[in-house]
């Protein structure tokens, strides 16, 4: 309810309303959405763990996660965990972790469905059925999405399908089959110069650019209750992925082939230890990826060409053990060991290196009880980040950096969660962390390299208030201060990252009336590439969300309007010192937009 409530079309968007999660839509389509967790700018998609029932979507390249091909639709509940979460989740998991569970099937036979449409010429239809009878369930469904957005040459199309079997072979024994695709075509309108911006900030001046994006994946897994002896689980996957991006204006077309196969397993185990209650999870990982890309100047054109592969095997403990009922200790530990091999040939030059260099991620916590549903945390933690192949290999020359090296963070954080008579529930957290070799990309000599030492520290607080049952407060506000702390730009603001942003509403649910009223504040922050700090902020601004829904036996009449008064903002936008195609470069995102419809349910 709260996700259908928010109006939101894509992952990003649920999570735009978080505290400490800053959200970046480059195309004002959702087509390049980014998820800054922890204040890591430009990179902020390689510091965010994505995890789908278990299985890890981290791409092993900067094309970032495809939210768009995850239907909203098929979510059942998304758990977010704010800080580094290596131990269970490995690469990436320095930032945050977003855990997407998707939806299974209900007892019985049920049917929903949506079809609506909005200013921008936007339609979308989404149809479901759900079937559960003794031991099987069944959850299919589908959806279709198209706009003509707010920029010129910013059209998208989207579908996609998806469905999960469960068969409950015994009371101990459960077996599961998860699959779905879906496809994206759509334009990229880039960048527009201040001066473009001012004269007309829905036009765009890339005629040609544009993406095409397909994506396929079937899971089979199974659970396994053995009693006092504990919980196991296996889950295999196989994921492809073939991407097309014609970027004509920089006359630059690649062509992408990606696969992934993953084997993870889990076991739990909940029991006495020296007469106290304890919960060991130990599990292992394994993801090999082969990804092959195609470049040349032209659609079509296969000039040049990437072959890289990466084999991942991580081993990982975690206890909580309860030294008092209300005081749960938790001890961590992950080993990580990738196996990568690069190969390019550009220009008729080939390149080829490999990398293996395992890491260990710890975490250290203490976590009390005083009353049900609060308590009061402090944990210190060691987290990692691997470079990503194409932040290892030029696609401009093909070399190789072999002195790259991988990112690692020390972190301390602690935190109070406090819920009364559920009428309150209170989240407040803060939190530092110091980043050696955290890696970005140089303009002047045209690679990724390691930073300067960083630090990432901050604090958020979330809250709900429901004072009768028909009607919600809540808000939220996150601090963020991430600075260089060594080297030329020692002291210096990381790019990209605002200091302050906020958000604050009601909902009202009475009768069969729902409704939804939003702010949301994010404030100045430098723009992207400017490290020295030495230019003008971007603006910050000011949105107003509404939702409003109405439920009459089996149907339900919507309205959702985004940024309902017209702010004129940029989520993302960036400095170039040489001045082409101009020194302040701007994504305008969209005025207002409308969307309404109508949901049925049987």
């Amino acid at each position: 309810d709260q996700i259908e409530a928010s109006g939101a079309r894509s992952v990003p968007d649920i999570l735009r309303s978080l505290g400490g999660v800053l959200v970046r839509d480059l195309n004002g389509n959702g087509n390049n959405q980014i998820v800054d967790m922890g204040g890591f700018g430009e990179t902020a998609d390689r510091h965010v763990a994505v995890v789908i029932n278990g299985r890890r979507i981290n791409p092993i390249d900067q094309s970032g996660i495809r939210w768009t091909l995850i239907p909203v639709e098929n979510i059942e509940r998304i758990e977010v965990l704010h800080g580094a979460g290596s131990v269970l989740y490995g690469d990436n998991a320095m930032g945050g972790v977003i855990n997407i569970i998707t939806k299974e099937g209900k007892e019985g036979f049920q049917f929903n469905s949506e079809l609506g449409y909005g200013n921008l010429h936007t339609r979308r239809g989404y149809a479901a059925v759900d079937f559960g009878r003794g031991p099987l369930s069944v959850h299919l469904g589908g959806v279709r999405f198209e706009t003509d957005g707010y920029r010129e040459r910013s059209e998208t199309e989207r579908s996609g399908g998806f469905g999960k079997v469960r068969l409950d072979l015994n009371e101990n024994v459960s077996l599961f089959f998860e699959g779905s695709a879906g496809n994206a075509d759509f334009e990229l309108p880039g960048s527009l110069t201040e001066a473009q911006r001012d004269a007309d900030r829905r036009q765009s001046v890339n005629p040609a650019d544009e993406g095409e994006d397909r994506d396929s994946f079937v899971g089979l897994g199974t659970e396994l209750d053995l009693g006092r002896f504990g919980l196991l689980n296996l889950h295999l996957s196989h994921r492809t992925e073939k991407r097309d991006s014609d970027m004509a204006s920089w006359f630059s077309f690649m062509m992408f082939d990606v696969e992934t196969n993953g084997l993870a397993a889990q076991y739990i185990l909940e029991s006495d230890l020296v007469g106290h209650g304890n919960r060991l999870t130990l599990g292992f990982d394994y993801y090999n990826t082969e990804y092959e890309a195609f470049q040349g100047a032209f659609k079509g054109a296969t000039t040049n060409r990437f072959a890289h592969e990466k084999r991942t095997l991580s081993y990982y403990a975690q206890d909580e053990f309860n030294i008092l009922d209300s005081l749960i200790l938790n001890i961590g530990v992950r080993y990580e060991d990738p196996d990568i091999d690069l190969g390019a040939l550009v220009g008729g030059v080939t390149n080829s290196s490999g990398y293996d260099d395992g890491e260990t991620a710890w975490n250290v916590g203490l976590a009390y009880s005083f009353m049900p549903g609060s308590k009061v945390y402090a944990r210190a933690y060691r987290s990692f980040r691997y470079p990503v192949v194409d932040e290892y290999t030029s696609i401009f020359t093909g070399a190789i950096n072999s002195n790259l090296k991988q990112e690692t963070a020390t972190g301390y954080e602690a935190g109070v969660r406090l819920s009364v008579f559920s009428k309150l529930v209170l989240n407040l957290r803060c939190y530092t962390m110091n980043v050696k070799d955290e890696i970005s990309w140089n303009p002047v000599t045209f690679q990724n390299e390691n930073l300067d030492e960083t630090r990432h520290r901050g604090g958020e607080m979330d809250f709900r208030f429901q004072p009768a049952k028909y009607l919600a407060l809540y808000g939220g506000a996150g601090y963020t201060d991430a600075e260089f702390t060594n080297g030329a730009n020692d002291g210096k603001q990381i790019p990209l990252v605002p200091e302050w942003k906020g958000h604050a509403g009601l909902e009202v649910n009475y009768l069969g009336f729902r409704g939804r009223l939003q702010y949301n504040y994010v404030g100045e922050r430098f723009f992207g590439m400017d490290y020295s700090n030495s230019q003008k902020k971007m603006d910050d601004y000011h949105t107003v969300d509404l939702y409003l829904a109405y439920r009459y036996k089996f149907m339900e009449f919507f309205f959702n309007a985004n940024n309902l008064f017209d702010e004129k903002y940029s989520d993302f936008a960036f400095y170039n010192s040489w001045g082409w195609p101009g020194f302040f470069n701007y994504y305008p995102m969209p005025e207002a937009v409308y969307f309404g419809g109508v949901r049925i349910y049987f």
